[in-house]
C-alpha cells in the first residue's frame, strides 16, 4: 500500500487532477516514505548502459566480495554450510534414484562390496568420508539454530564456535564411521 502511494503522489502515475489525502495511523510514516524515498519514474529513467559504463570506468569488478575480502572463518563456514546441503541432497538423490534404476536390490550390492575384500583402513576411511558432510552439516545447523535464539553474535564466540563445530563434526564422523 506504501508503494502505491508513494507511486501515485511521486507523480509517476496520474491522479487526474486529484490531491492525494493520508489519513490513519500510519499517515505520517507513509508521509516520510513518500517524501524521503528516491522516485520510481526516476530510477526508471537511468538507463543500465550508464550504471555498467560508470563500473567500467571505475574498474568496479561485477563481484567484488571473493576478490577485496580476506577469508574468515565465518564467511568459510557459511559457504560449506551451503555446499554441504547442496551436496548432500545431490548425494541423496543420486543414491536413491540409482537403487531404483539398479536391477537388483540394495543388499545384493552391500554384499557385492563386502565380498571384494577392501581393508578395515579403506573401510573406515571411506566411511568417515561418507559421514563428514552429514557431522558438518548437523553441527553447523545446530549453530545456526543457537544463533536464531538470539545467542553468539560476539566475534570471539563466531570463531569459538566455528571452531567447536569443525572438531565436532570430525569427532562425529569418526565416531560413526567406526561402527
Amino acid at each position: 500500500m506504501a508503494l502505491v502511494v508513494r507511486i501515485i503522489s511521486r507523480g509517476c502515475i496520474s491522479t487526474q487532477g486529484r490531491p492525494i489525502v493520508l489519513q490513519g495511523p500510519l499517515a505520517t510514516q507513509w508521509t516520510r516514505a513518500v517524501t524521503t524515498s528516491t522516485p520510481a519514474c526516476a530510477l526508471k529513467a537511468q538507463s543500465a548502459e550508464d550504471f555498467w559504463a560508470k563500473n567500467k570506468r571505475l574498474r568496479r569488478p561485477v563481484s567484488p566480495h571473493m576478490t577485496i575480502y580476506k577469508p574468515q572463518i565465518t564467511s568459510m563456514l557459511s559457504l560449506s554450510h551451503r555446499a554441504t546441503g547442496v551436496a548432500l541432497s545431490a548425494i541423496l538423490s543420486g543414491f536413491s534414484i540409482g537403487m531404483l534404476a539398479l536391477p537388483n536390490s540394495y543388499p545384493f550390492y552391500l554384499d557385492l562390496i563386502q565380498s571384494m575384500h577392501f581393508g578395515s583402513g579403506i573401510i573406515f576411511g571411506a566411511k568417515f568420508l561418507l559421514a563428514l558432510p552429514f557431522m558438518y552439516h548437523l553441527a553447523n545447523g545446530v549453530r545456526h539454530l543457537v544463533w536464531d535464539l538470539g545467542y553468539g553474535f560476539t566475534l570471539r564466540t563466531l570463531y569459538k564456535s566455528g571452531y567447536m563445530v569443525m572438531g565436532l563434526s570430525v569427532l562425529l564422523s569418526a565416531g560413526v564411521a567406526a561402527l
